[in-house]
């Protein structure tokens, strides 16, 4: 009989431009977080630099986490990082990953899904929105708020 170990607990995921750690504090600062992608024509792929931030609990020892971009109108997976091992002394802790990821294809403007799994166990996603540009769109790809 094998010894089941807990599924790890999403605490949050967040896409954004850059991710650094104040020296000072030790903590995590996230920079240009957004859910909006905008390409002036498609197929594309947003080919900036990018990084999903992680943060899960309840992670007993460590974990393998998979990362999964789909594309929900053709309901097929776009990109895959899988195997991202994350560690914690005890299953209390927080852990908090950055992973940089490489460009998203945007074949056309629609919803797509940012999906984190753990044992074929989805944890949770962020929804991205991929737009037409317009003239109210700035030039970095992200809409204006």
């Amino acid at each position: 009989m094998t010894e089941h170990t807990p599924t790890p607990v999403l605490q949050s995921i967040v896409l954004c431009d850059w991710v650094y750690t104040d020296a000072a504090t030790g903590k995590k600062v996230l920079a240009g977080t957004f859910n909006t992608l905008c390409a002036q024509e498609f197929p594309t792929a947003f080919a900036r630099s990018t990084f999903v931030y992680l943060c899960l609990t309840d992670v007993h020892h460590e974990a393998r986490v998979d990362l999964r971009y789909l594309d929900l109108a053709e309901n097929v997976s776009l990109l895959s990082l899988d195997g991202i091992m994350v560690m914690a002394p005890s299953p209390l802790d927080s852990v908090e990953a950055a992973i940089e990821i490489p460009p998203l294809p945007m074949p056309h403007p629609g919803a797509y899904l940012f999906e984190v799994a753990c044992g074929g166990v989805s944890l949770g996603s962020v929804r991205i929105l991929v737009t037409k540009l317009t003239p109210d769109v700035g030039s970095n790809g992200h809409a204006r708020h």
